[in-house]
């Protein structure tokens, strides 16, 4: 008797607490971009992936840094589902006036944050047309509208070749505008593994947003509006 009664007391426990590491939930947070619940079997651990495309850059740090971008926070992604493993990361950054100047536009660095949220977008979907990125609809990238949190966010896949071998690299992008700064957030996974690119972008379209930047935050911060 005193054994049933342990035993149904531990099952109890174990139901009303599920406190262990396999029941712990799973979140991803970019900042700028927002906080994630992150599928199960997938997890997300701070630091660099080495990726493909990148490598002839010196890795993806060092391509968005020499792009100008600024605030960089870094992921790697693992898909484990034995005997299925893959691979991808996750990314998110600040772009302002040292990325303008990289792009030329350097002109616009006294526009108002939507506008240049906007000349953003527009720049990123003219490169990712010219580089073959397949999507659906009339841009990779397309405007949300919701006003209160200004973005542009899209689905695309891009193929890299390398030493006759073909990947397809499947990327969730967001820009998103805080009021006085734009973050842009990546992940990317492996296009060929449709249902982990599913339930990501799954991820991310559910993502709580940030709360809008308010200028006495960043005061106390010490952050400055012209430090992008």
């Amino acid at each position: 008797m005193t054994y049933k009664w342990m035993a149904a007391a531990a099952v109890s426990l174990l139901l009303l607490c599920p406190f262990s590491s396999q029941a712990a939930q799973n979140t991803l947070n970019l900042p700028g971009i927002g906080k994630m619940t992150v599928p199960q079997r997938i997890t997300f651990e701070k630091g660099q992936q080495e990726a493909i495309p990148f490598m002839a850059d010196g890795g993806i740090k060092k391509f968005f840094t020499h792009k100008g971008l600024t605030d960089g926070t870094y992921y790697t992604m693992t898909y484990s589902n034995p005997p299925d493993y893959t691979y991808g990361w996750a990314m998110s950054h600040k772009l302002g006036i040292p990325f303008l100047f990289s792009i030329g536009e350097i002109k616009h660095k006294d526009d108002s944050p939507e506008e240049k949220l906007d000349l953003y977008a527009n720049y990123l979907n003219q490169k990712l047309i010219e580089a073959g990125a397949t999507f659906e609809g009339d841009t990779p990238l397309v405007k949300n509208k919701d006003k209160k949190h200004p973005r542009w966010e899209g689905s695309f896949v891009l193929k890299t070749k390398e030493q006759n071998i073909t990947y397809r690299e499947a990327y969730q992008v967001i820009l998103q505008c805080d009021g006085y700064f734009t973050t842009l957030g990546v992940i990317q996974t492996d296009a060929d593994q449709k249902e982990v690119t599913a339930a990501v972008e799954k991820m991310v379209q559910k993502r709580k947003l940030p709360e809008k930047a308010k200028l006495l935050d960043l005061s106390k911060r010490g952050t400055s509006l012209t430090e992008y």
